[in-house]
């Protein structure tokens, strides 16, 4: 499946720009000047990436990336700005949970850096999620397998028990079975 990253900013020429410096990736971006159309976006297919320009006039860039999170919160948050105040980088932080900051002008090498270490970590992310259901779905089958065990123990005591030789082979003893 194509990486689907979306970038959202109100300047025409920063997108065009950042489309440019991306396009050689093989990832499908997608810009947008109205945040509330790159939200619809975002509510209509899964997106890995979104990329917002911090200072816009219908929405700032945490609100846009609030709500993003709030429709896909495995989707990788990023804000790109010239105007960074540190109350606005905290609230982006606090607040969209953003993985990075990029301030403009953007280095094409570190915005391209950036992005792949943002992939990367919700690819992580993603199969710590996979794994830890796989581990649950395994722990209530060995919790129904050990319920087992002591039900089958409570009719026929002694029959969990196993007794092994020096060389691991299962010792019987015929004795056990002459009741």
């Amino acid at each position: 499946m194509m990486t689907n990253i979306v970038i959202v900013d109100d300047e025409v020429g920063v997108l065009n720009a950042l489309k440019r410096s991306l396009r050689n990736k093989g990832w499908r971006i997608q810009t947008y000047s109205d945040p509330n159309e790159a939200l619809s976006r975002v509510a209509e297919e899964e997106v890995d990436l979104v990329i917002s320009d911090y200072r816009m006039p219908e929405m700032n860039g945490v609100t846009l990336l609030q709500e993003v999170m709030a429709v896909q919160p495995d989707c990788v948050r990023m804000v790109l700005s010239g105007q960074a105040d540190m109350d606005g980088v905290l609230a982006a932080i606090n607040q969209a949970e953003i993985f990075r900051f990029i301030t403009k002008p953007w280095s094409d090498a570190e915005l391209v850096c950036a992005i792949e270490q943002g992939l990367s970590y919700r690819r992580v992310h993603l199969e710590n999620r996979r794994l830890a259901n796989l581990v649950r779905e395994q722990q209530v089958q060995i919790d129904y397998q050990k319920s087992e065990l002591e039900r089958l123990e409570q009719e026929s005591p002694g029959i969990t028990q196993i007794e092994f030789d020096d060389e691991g082979a299962i010792v019987i003893d015929a004795g056990d079975y002459n009741r």
